[in-house]
């Protein structure tokens, strides 16, 4: 599986996760579900919640993704009313230093954001753009998605 492969899994599903944020509930919650769903869809199997490798097993991946015998280390951050706009990339960039510590043998490491406002979409892109050698960027319909290589 390549950066690119989840990206278009995930910007497939532009309508429905646009449906979900204009609903002004806890989209952020349903995305994970609705991630896990996603990748099963695409046989890929995945676990939610799982405790980092020593000396960190207090701290949570929020996805473990297995395919064709590979792992995938994976962090998720979407915009939501609490981190808005620019803050979006600012909490990416947290979960990006945080995938450092994962340490278990894994085929990738991805920092995934997804961003609806104008301000949080040219962050994410801005930043891909400084950073090509190891983060893409794609947008579809209101959604923009960043995904990071650790």
């Amino acid at each position: 599986m390549k950066n690119t492969d989840l990206s278009h899994l995930i910007l497939n599903d532009h309508a429905r996760i646009e449906a979900a944020i204009s609903t002004g509930a806890a989209w952020e919650v349903w995305f994970q579900v609705e991630f896990l769903i996603l990748l099963r869809s695409a046989h890929v199997a995945a676990a939610r919640e799982v405790p980092y490798p020593a000396p960190n097993q207090a701290w949570r991946l929020d996805v473990l993704a297995q395919h064709n015998s590979q792992n995938y280390a994976i962090e998720l951050k979407v915009e939501s009313a609490t981190n808005a706009g620019n803050k979006l990339l600012t909490e990416t960039q947290k979960d990006i230093e945080k995938l450092t510590q994962y340490t278990d043998p894994v085929a990738a490491r991805w920092a995934v954001a997804l961003g609806y406002s104008d301000a949080a979409k040219r962050g994410l892109r801005d930043f891909a753009n400084a950073h090509k050698d190891w983060v893409i960027y794609q947008q579809s319909g209101a959604i923009g998605c960043m995904i990071a290589t650790v």
